[in-house]
């Protein structure tokens, strides 16, 4: 009788494991899937959150892990039901405010940065499981907004802005987009630099260089704004700005330029040989002329 009882069991198990394999057909632990933070601020709380759904089974385990090392583990048939497995004190688990499916992750730092994986295990008969994965980054946000250098207050048409755009030291380092009059610049008014790594404290910045020539449409009502702004994820967005006003030659009343530089044929001393003997040449001509007429009308009067 133990025996046949024995069979019938393994025949049991056999079917039960050929029917899961089936494609659609579930009859246990299913829809795990985990909600965590893509990126939390140094020093605030992370909560990390994982759904799943066991049907008619029962809750074996659900561990927690950083990378391959496990941190935190919940066993409902154990008491207490939660375990902590943290050599160091990166990870400072809330046991208060964590569960079967949340994990409260208190202060954190930079370095636990990476891959988090949330593992649940059904019960006897099947111990189903089934893990899934999700990044987090910690982040040390920038302490001011970003810098903008080089760039003059007043350009001309044809004049060349070149400018740079720089990010406070953070971690990471932030993304910075350049804008004018809010239009997002094309790819090639761009230069990316090199990532500037300050290493004493593990902090990161970018540069972002802007170089274009102004045409007319650079100006509205005869000015442009620039603009950079820098992100982080969704927890962190500055900006900068920049007013450029169009400098235009300024006329005078009388129609003429202060600017001498513009107009060389009016320097002082700056006059054109051929066109200074024309003005002799005429002044000559129109002296004699004014000679033979005087005497012709004396000679008229004379003969009267």
């Amino acid at each position: 009788m133990p025996l046949e009882m024995f069979n019938i069991w393994r025949i049991f198990i056999f079917v039960l494991v050929y029917l899961t394999a089936l494609p659609g057909f579930s009859v246990g632990l299913r829809n795990v899937n985990v909600r965590i933070p893509a990126a939390v601020k140094r020093g605030d709380n992370a909560l990390l959150i994982c759904n799943y759904d066991i049907e008619n089974e029962t809750l074996y385990t659900v561990k927690w892990y950083r990378g391959r090392r496990e941190f935190y583990r919940y066993t409902p048939k154990e008491n207490p039901a939660w375990k902590i497995f943290t050599k160091t004190n990166e990870i400072d688990v809330e046991t208060t405010k964590s569960n079967a499916s949340h994990v409260l992750l208190r202060n954190v730092p930079t370095s636990i940065s990476g891959k988090f994986a949330c593992e649940v295990s059904a019960d006897a008969p099947t111990f189903d499981t089934s893990i899934v994965t999700a990044d987090m980054e910690v982040v040390e946000l920038p302490t001011q907004r970003p810098i903008i250098t080089g760039i003059h207050s007043r350009y001309r048409l044809g004049d060349i802005v070149n400018g740079n755009c720089s990010s406070d030291y953070s971690k990471p380092a932030a993304n910075l987009t350049w804008w004018i009059n809010d239009i997002q610049v094309p790819p090639n008014y761009l230069r990316i630099y090199d990532i500037q790594r300050h290493l004493a404290e593990n902090l990161e910045s970018a540069v972002l260089e802007l170089n274009f020539v102004v045409t007319v449409h650079h100006f509205i009502k005869g000015r442009l704004k620039l603009k950079c702004s820098a992100r982080i994820h969704d927890i962190y967005a500055q900006e900068s700005e920049k007013m450029i006003e169009e400098d235009r030659p300024r006329i005078l009343a009388s129609g003429r330029s202060p600017d001498m530089n513009m107009y060389p044929f009016d320097q002082p001393g700056d006059v054109d040989e051929h066109n200074e003997l024309f003005l002799t040449r005429k002044n000559a001509a129109s002296s004699a002329s004014r000679m033979n007429w005087n005497l012709m009308h004396t000679l008229v009067n004379w003969l009267r």
